[in-house]
C-alpha cells in the first residue's frame, strides 16, 4: 500500500515499531506484515492498494533500503503530481482505464527508487510545505468562498505575479483555474450523493448567482449541473440492474 501523506499526521505501527508520518512523506506497507495506521487528528492523504507476484518483495527492498516504510524525498512533488489527477479522477468516479493505474504504481514506485532522501539542511531550508501546498491547502479550506488572486498570495506572502508563475509550474494550473477546477469537483461530488437544489450548491461554493454557477459547470463539464446529476442517476440505476 501507497501513501502520499498532504496534510495532518499519519500513526503508523509497522513490525512492532511507531513511526509518525508527516505532510509530504510518502509510507509503503507490505500488507502481509504486521501492521496498523491511524489518525489522532485531521489528516488528508491520497493512497493506493497495489498487488502482484513481486509486490511483496518490491516493498520489502524499497523499506530496507530507506531503513524505514516511511520516506522523505526529495522528489515528493513530482511524486505528488505524478498520482494526484489519476487519483482524483477515482475519487470522483471518472473512468481510468487499467493500463494508466498499472502504469501508475510501476512509475510511482520507480521515483520511490530513485528519490534522493531529504536531508535535515535541506527540510529545515524548505519547511514541511511548499508555497505552492501552502495555496493548496488555504484554497481547499476556503473552498465555500469566493476567492481572488490577491488573497491567495498575501496568504503566502508573494506577490500576484510572482505567486502565480510559481505555483503553475509547481502545480501544473493557473491558481484562479485551479480553485475553479476545485469548486466543480466539489459540486460534482454533491450532485451525486445528495439532493441539495442547485441553488444551494452555487451558494456553498461561494458563487454570485446560480446561473454563473451553471455556466462554470458547463465550461469545464460540457453539460448542465442538472443533466449531470439526471445521467450519473440513471447510470447508477443501470449499475443496479446489471447487478
Amino acid at each position: 500500500m501507497f501513501f502520499y501523506i498532504i496534510s495532518g499526521n499519519l500513526h503508523l505501527e509497522y513490525e512492532d515499531e511507531h513511526r509518525i508520518a508527516e505532510a509530504g512523506d510518502i509510507i509503503l506497507i507490505n500488507c502481509y506484515r504486521k501492521h496498523c495506521y491511524y489518525c489522532d487528528s485531521e489528516t488528508e492523504f491520497l493512497f493506493f492498494h497495489y498487488n502482484g507476484k513481486d509486490a511483496p518483495k518490491l516493498t520489502d527492498h524499497l523499506i530496507e533500503q530507506n531503513l524505514s516504510p516511511v520516506f522523505k524525498l526529495e522528489n515528493r512533488m513530482d511524486i505528488y503530481h505524478n498520482i494526484n489527477e489519476p487519483i482524483m479522477k477515482l475519487c470522483y468516479q471518472e473512468f481510468v482505464t487499467d493500463d494508466v493505474l498499472s502504469s501508475l504504481v510501476y512509475s510511482t514506485l520507480c521515483m520511490v527508487q530513485a528519490g534522493e532522501l531529504h536531508t535535515a539542511d535541506s527540510v529545515a531550508a524548505q519547511g514541511s510545505l511548499s508555497i505552492a501546498e501552502q495555496a493548496v491547502e488555504y484554497i481547499k479550506s476556503h473552498i465555500h468562498q469566493n476567492m481572488t488572486l490577491q488573497e491567495i498570495a498575501d496568504v503566502v506572502g508573494l506577490s500576484p505575479y510572482y505567486f502565480s508563475r510559481l505555483f503553475k509550474k509547481e502545480i501544473g494550473y493557473a491558481p484562479i483555474e485551479y480553485v475553479s477546477m476545485m469548486k466543480i469537483n466539489y459540486a460534482k461530488l454533491m450532485l451525486r450523493t445528495t439532493t441539495v437544489s442547485i441553488a444551494e450548491i452555487a451558494e456553498s461554493l461561494g458563487y454570485s448567482s446560480e446561473s454563473s454557477f451553471i455556466n462554470a459547470f458547463k465550461l469545464r463539464r460540457g453539460l448542465s449541473p442538472h443533466k449531470y446529476r439526471k445521467f450519473d442517476e440513471e447510470r447508477q440505476y443501470q449499475l443496479f440492474r446489471e447487478q
